[in-house]
């Protein structure tokens, strides 16, 4: 008879969580540690509260990272894709519901997921501890890692230690970014730590276009005019900036290369419907059909009457052309993004950068030291929208807990 695996989980938020029913029903003893009261606070938050946990369209191009030379993510998604999302869920009692490729619980509540998970957790008879704090962790070579903390300052002894502990994004339920000194104890290599998910803030007062809600496409350009990388979807401008699905998108790669000294810009199409030459058209044709119509009248039915009067204060009708000046000022209004961005934390979803992803294998196990593993957000990996970063914390959680039990060889 083989011998039980002793296998500790430090951090329960979604990566800790799937890791540890992972490991358990694979056959291990598992200790899930947490710092916080609670377990799985954050997944409360997610998806406006609804928790999409899945997506259909999972795939490699749906991430950034800075240190995936080795292909990681991709390994990681096809053998944990969208299907074993759904199959695992299904198998704790959550019945899912499709919204744009989204994967939602049929109950629109994300406490439904917390709850399922938790009865799991009970059911495979998992030690839960929370108010774990200052945890370490002493790495020996004999396969024994021993796991200090103020509850058990003697330290208690394990066969792995999988640290799914975070990034620095909502901090409020847990995510203080602990995590990373405690992989850097173990020698792992960390990337800077930028937020993503987040607002673009802008050198440029928005207050003007405050509270307006459009269709737009923005895209990210270097100082050179190159494109990083576009987002459709609906846009939010506040007083400081840009919100929205589509801002929230390139937002990773915005703090990434802000926080690396570039100066990066974001152009923005009001109107994403068609080209440019199919915009001049149309504004052509309607001021065919309403020739008693000013400029601002003539937009009406286009944009919101605020954004109406912001996008056509600086066109002057008497000059010639100024329908091309329209069509800039619409479909490519360029605004440069604030430095600002890479020092708040607050309103992001989840963080860019993190643990090396060339410094763990294929099962996320640290390279090096072997036992030690690193999920979830703590790693370089970032998602867009959609349910992207919530599926990485399941796929690696569930790839790092089936292999320190033994069950992946």
């Amino acid at each position: 008879m083989s011998e039980v695996k002793r296998v500790a989980v430090i951090g329960a938020g979604a990566a800790g969580i799937m890791a540890g029913i992972t490991a358990a029903r694979s056959g291990a003893a598992v200790s899930l540690l947490e710092h916080t009261d609670s377990i799985g606070s954050k997944i409360l938050i997610t998806g406006n509260g609804k928790c999409n946990y899945t997506n259909t369209g999972i795939s490699r191009s749906r991430y950034h990272s800075g240190t995936d030379r080795a292909g990681r993510i991709e390994s990681i998604t096809d053998r944990f894709g969208y299907a074993e999302a759904v199959s695992f869920f299904e198998s704790i009692g959550i019945t899912g519901r499709e919204r744009r490729g989204c994967i939602y619980p049929y109950t629109d509540t994300a406490e439904s997921v917390r709850t399922a998970l938790r009865l799991e957790l009970k059911k495979l008879g998992t030690e839960i501890v929370c108010g774990c704090k200052n945890i370490k962790i002493i790495y020996r070579k004999s396969n024994c890692i021993k796991v200090t903390s103020e509850l058990f300052l003697g330290g208690r002894d394990f066969d792995s230690v999988i640290i799914a502990c975070g990034g620095l994004a909502a901090r409020k339920t847990g995510s203080d970014g602990s995590g990373y000194d405690l992989m850097r104890s173990l020698g792992a290599s960390t990337t800077d730590i930028y937020p993503a998910l987040t607002p673009l803030l802008l050198t440029e007062d928005l207050s003007a276009i405050k509270g307006v809600r459009c269709e737009a496409a923005l895209t990210l350009k270097d100082e050179k005019g190159s494109i990083i990388e576009s987002s459709r979807g609906e846009l939010q401008p506040f007083e400081k900036g840009l919100s929205g699905i589509c801002a929230l998108d390139i937002s990773g790669n915005a703090s990434r290369r802000t926080g690396a000294g570039e100066r990066v810009y974001v152009e923005t199409d009001f109107y994403p419907l068609c080209d440019d030459a199919g915009f001049q058209r149309m504004i052509r044709k309607r001021m065919e059909c309403f020739p008693e119509r000013n400029l601002t009248e003539l937009l009406n039915g286009l944009f919101p009457k605020k954004l109406t009067g912001y996008l056509v204060h600086p066109v002057d009708t008497r000059e010639d052309g100024y329908i091309g000046t329209l069509t800039e000022n619409i479909k490519h209004h360029r605004y440069e993004v604030s430095p600002d961005i890479i020092k708040d934390f607050s309103r992001a979803q989840t963080t860019a950068g993190g643990v090396s992803l060339e410094g763990i294998d294929e099962n996320c196990m640290l390279k090096g030291r072997d036992g030690i593993y690193a999920v979830g957000e703590i790693l370089d990996a970032d998602g867009v929208c959609g349910g992207y970063n919530l599926h990485f914390a399941w796929a690696t959680g569930y790839i790092a807990g089936a292999h320190a039990a033994g069950m992946i060889k």
